[in-house]
């Protein structure tokens, strides 16, 4: 009877010791992480006053609400890039969430600017700069990174300009797994997701972990017969 009470006191006090170290290992896994969603874009105006051309890319720190805290430019195109922090500013987001509680979170926006007569197909991509998160302690999730993209070829028959929005689901290998078009332009739309689903990623990242994320893109193109004012 002894022995049993001795092995009894021996594994509560096992316990007591061995738990609370355990414990924080299983509260770092990412468990039930939804990355953050834009649901509504506005157009992203491309000026004919310039030549510039590629892409912005614009880190977008979100709170636990999806209202933006601020916009860091990690791709700079100066005569580009104010134009897409006021659009990505006007757009709505769904917050980040984890185990079903909303997180802040980052949402990565490329928008690549096309004026239609470039004769190029691959965007050159010149060093993204390091995005700063909104609470690296609360949330450690970094989003995909651009690796490469392509221009979508601009349809003959078509006339018209203005953004194609995107949305893009990225699993934890880095694969385009699912497109949903945010903003539509009737004759662009087509050619945009096309070129669009060459593009390369990385994965995105919560703590050490691969995790599935979402990443937004938007190709703004601007008339083949506007010309350079």
């Amino acid at each position: 009877m002894k022995s049993i009470l001795r092995i009894a006191v021996g594994l509560s006090l096992f316990s007591l010791f061995v738990l609370p170290f355990a414990a924080p290992a299983v509260a770092q896994r990412p468990q039930h992480f939804i990355p953050p969603d834009v649901i509504y874009a506005s157009d992203i105006p491309y000026s004919a006053a310039t030549a510039a051309a590629g892409v912005v890319t614009l880190a977008v720190n979100l709170d636990d609400g999806g209202n933006i805290i601020n916009v860091q430019v990690l791709r700079d195109i100066p005569a580009l890039t104010s134009p897409a922090l006021v659009a990505v500013r006007g757009w709505t987001y769904v917050p980040a969430s984890l185990n079903g509680k909303h997180v802040p979170a980052t949402l990565l926006v490329n928008a690549v600017f096309d004026p239609a007569y470039l004769q190029l197909k691959n965007v050159p991509l010149a060093p993204a700069e390091t995005f700063q998160s909104p609470d690296s302690k609360a949330t450690p999730y970094t989003p995909p990174q651009l690796l490469a993209a392509t221009y979508s070829p601009y349809p003959s028959d078509a006339s018209v300009g203005g953004a194609v929005v995107l949305d893009a689901s990225v699993d934890s290998g880095g694969t385009l797994t699912k497109v949903t078009v945010i903003r539509a332009v009737p004759m662009l739309t087509a050619a945009a997701s096309g070129a669009f689903k060459t593009w390369k990623f990385t994965a995105g990242v919560y703590g050490t972990t691969p995790v599935a994320s979402k990443v937004a893109v938007a190709m703004v193109f601007r008339k083949t017969a506007m010309p350079l004012q």
